[in-house]
């Protein structure tokens, strides 16, 4: 998306005539929704225990006229916000376009557009991700885009998704189909400086057990069925794996229980591993392989192996680069600098993964500054929670709201936009 024939379509479009209105509207909310992000930081929350950031964003989304239902897809601390147009099929109808068949029909109903919120925190660090500047990007521009539907017709969705950090809520919602009626799905992730939407790594998260049987390790070691060996040769096959794995292949594991006492043979241990890739089919691969290891290494020591799920099963983020190259050419409109240089893909994980699967879906990345003479700090950090709580930070996230809402308005004036979007959508999710 940056050459310059892509970007010379999105100059002078229609949806430049709702500039104005989208930052005076950004603007006027700025108080409300700074205060929304420095509650949220000040009161860090863990995973699923998100009880006052839920209350505090469906509080200000039901202000401004959002249906909000709290506890969405039976998640507690989950919601859904939606505001419906109330301009029939006006959708998309610009500048004398005509519309016909399966276009006429999406205009009828117009775009579905979500916004995805975060908000919960991590132990001891708190806001060490900045989840309370998604959950402020999130319901800032859901609140100005309503102002665009009301006039051009579609549906502003606004979806509190928890336990990040932890579960992957949107996993959860994914699996029961939330995410499938969307034309596009937007959100920005807080770091050092801006970029465009970054892929992710599919992981998987297995625990592996291993049983034997106890004897006495110097009077009678033969009696016993060695579990401590079964997982120590476990880990020594995995390692000889690693050679035969591809490069964007990560296999990494901790043993969580190695026995009780050096002079009792081990009837019972256990490992944690994550296995990540940039695609979930390889992951599914490199499980196969992983498994048969430790079929081996339980075979080798008389043993017997239990592999079981640990966490969710993420896949991985398909960033749909149209989108983001949209969205990004409105941010540098509105005077926001954003690298974007295509397919970039970080050696991480999160659950927007399968949200990218059921529909076209971005997560740009929000700058949050540098203090001088200060070099870049990473996620998961103390530098970074207290980055997340700064006015640099939140002005920049009110840059987001703007940019965000300007992207509503080409997929609302702009079919042709929803027409590529969803042809690139269908390719990815073939490969």
């Amino acid at each position: 998306m940056g050459d310059s024939k892509n970007r010379n379509m999105y100059m002078g479009t229609a949806a430049d005539d709702f500039r104005t209105m989208i930052e005076e509207t950004a603007e006027s909310l700025a108080p409300e929704l700074k205060k929304l992000a420095l509650d949220i930081h000040d009161n860090p929350e863990l995973g699923h225990q998100e009880f006052k950031a839920c209350g505090w964003q469906a509080e200000m989304l039901r202000k401004y006229g959002f249906e909000v239902e709290v506890g969405f897809e039976g998640i507690p601390t989950a919601y859904k916000a939606v505001y419906r147009s109330g301009a029939g099929g006006q959708s998309g109808a610009t500048n004398g376009q005509s519309r016909t068949g399966e276009q006429a029909c999406s205009a009828a109903r117009g775009p579905k557009i979500a916004m995805l919120a975060e908000y919960d925190a991590l132990p001891d660090l708190g806001h060490g991700c900045g989840h309370n500047l998604i959950a402020m990007i999130s319901v800032g521009a859901g609140l100005v885009i309503r102002k665009l539907v009301d006039q051009l017709g579609g549906e502003i969705h606004v979806i509190g998704t928890p336990a990040e950090e932890t579960a992957g809520a949107k996993v959860e919602m994914a699996r029961k189909g939330a995410f499938q009626e969307y034309d596009a799905v937007m959100m920005a992730h807080p770091m050092h400086e801006n970029f465009t939407s970054m892929d992710t790594l599919a992981m998987y998260c297995r625990t592996f057990e291993f049983f034997g049987k106890t004897a006495h390790a110097s009077a009678a070691p033969y009696e016993g069925c060695n579990a401590l060996d079964a997982v120590i040769n476990f880990f020594n096959l995995v390692n000889a794996l690693r050679q035969q794995t591809k490069p964007d292949a990560r296999i990494h594991g901790i043993i969580t229980n190695g026995g009780v006492a050096p002079n009792v043979i081990p009837d019972y241990t256990s490992a944690l591993f994550y296995i990540r890739a940039e695609k979930v089919a390889y992951v599914e691969e490199l499980l196969k392989k992983i498994t048969a290891c430790a079929e081996a290494a339980a075979l080798g020591t008389g043993t017997t192996v239990k592999i079981s799920k640990a966490e969710e099963d993420f896949k991985d983020t398909c960033s749909n680069l149209y989108l983001a190259g949209l969205a990004c050419r409105q941010l540098e409109k509105l005077g926001v600098a954003i690298p974007n240089p295509g397919r970039t893909v970080i050696p991480g994980s999160s659950d927007l993964g399968d949200v990218s699967y059921q529909c076209p879906a971005i997560q740009l990345c929000c700058g949050m500054g540098r203090d001088e003479g200060e070099g870049q700090y990473g996620p998961h950090t103390i530098e970074f929670a207290r980055h997340a709580g700064s006015e640099q930070a939140l002005e920049n996230a009110i840059a987001f709201v703007k940019g965000f809402a300007m992207t509503a308005a080409e997929l609302l004036t702009n079919p042709d936009h929803l027409t590529e979007i969803r042809r690139e959508f269908e390719k990815i999710i073939q490969v």
